[in-house]
């Protein structure tokens, strides 16, 4: 097989996108995106690039980052990519990839370029319709450009209860020590804590892990605001990253945890490592609560479908 190689321009942005196999989901709760989240920050640090942007959406990634050398950035994808995939699955006994071996990517060059690809990164959870603007939506980190709180509440640690000061020193220290938040870690601090103080703590989390250049990233635009302001002006473009774009809203996604969390499966990505029987009658059970499609639901479960003449689920397999 003959690979293209890739086009890359030495210390300009680079795109780069990552999709699932098949399509499938892989963020379904608050420790899938902390866990990611940390190990991307880690692994960062020890690799000559310099981050500029980051979204999270629940099938797929987008990263906007500088280097003076492609195998660097091909490096840093590998590593925490893998890292992460073997986290995830260890964590709840699943087998087999969860990304294309593959990334896409596309250099950009010029402040044009540039602009329209944080524009379009940062978009991607309004256009999915996750977020009505793209500084609302935590999962692209731009709301905490300036500002380390921007989802909970501003309480001095005095104030905090004892159960969250622990697990906002156990984050410093890790943090410090270059350690990523493990999913038992994670799910042990934030199971002992109250909605508004999990609010707090994942603040924290983020704003301990932080790896991006804001200064570079806004030098772009005048301001914060003037970044904000072209993000609700337009969606963006990126024409050269071959992302499969699905129409209609992720809201879905939403709906489908809410039926798995009544059912008390937890943790909510445990459906993806269910066994066939198990996935194919929560698929049943998914279809006559909610309004998502047969695709929507082999995403959500990680299954492969085959349809009848009456399109119903006949077939199903893990992806591992």
């Amino acid at each position: 097989m003959v690979y293209k190689k890739r086009r890359f321009i030495p210390g300009e942005c680079m795109h780069v996108y990552q999709r699932t196999i098949g399509g499938f989901n892989i963020f379904y709760d608050r420790e899938d995106f902390l866990v990611f989240y940390t190990i991307f920050a880690v692994v960062a640090r020890t690799y000559d690039i310099v981050l500029l942007e980051l979204c999270l959406m629940i099938d797929h990634i987008h990263v906007l980052l500088s280097s003076e050398s492609m195998k660097e950035i091909s490096s840093f994808v590998r590593h925490y990519t893998s890292l992460f995939v073997r986290v995830y699955n260890d964590a709840i006994g699943r087998k087999g990839p969860l990304f294309y071996k593959s990334f896409g990517s596309a250099p950009k060059k010029g402040s044009k370029k540039i602009r329209s690809t944080i524009v379009y990164i940062g978009n991607n959870p309004v256009e999915k319709s996750l977020s009505s603007s793209a500084e609302k939506y935590r999962w692209n980190f731009l709301a905490y450009i300036g500002n380390a709180r921007p989802f909970s509440e501003h309480k001095v640690l005095s104030e905090c209860s004892v159960r969250l000061r622990n697990a906002m020193k156990e984050v410093k220290k890790s943090s410090e020590a270059g350690n990523f938040l493990s999913y038992a870690q994670a799910r042990r601090m934030l199971r002992k804590l109250s909605a508004s103080e999990r609010e707090i703590l994942t603040d924290y989390v983020i704003t301990a892990y932080y790896p991006f250049d804001d200064e570079l990233l806004l030098s772009f635009y005048e301001s914060k605001e003037d970044m904000v302001h072209a993000m609700k002006s337009t969606a963006g473009s990126n024409y050269d990253i071959k992302e499969k774009y699905h129409p209609g809203t992720d809201l879905i996604y939403q709906d489908m945890l809410e039926v798995v969390e009544d059912l008390r499966v937890s943790p909510l990505r445990t459906v993806t490592a269910m066994p066939a029987d198990m996935k194919l009658e929560l698929a049943g059970h998914l279809k006559s609560r909610t309004n998502a499609s047969d695709v929507q639901i082999s995403k959500f479960l990680h299954m492969k479908i085959r349809r009848t003449r009456d399109a119903q689920f006949v077939e199903n397999q893990s992806a591992g």
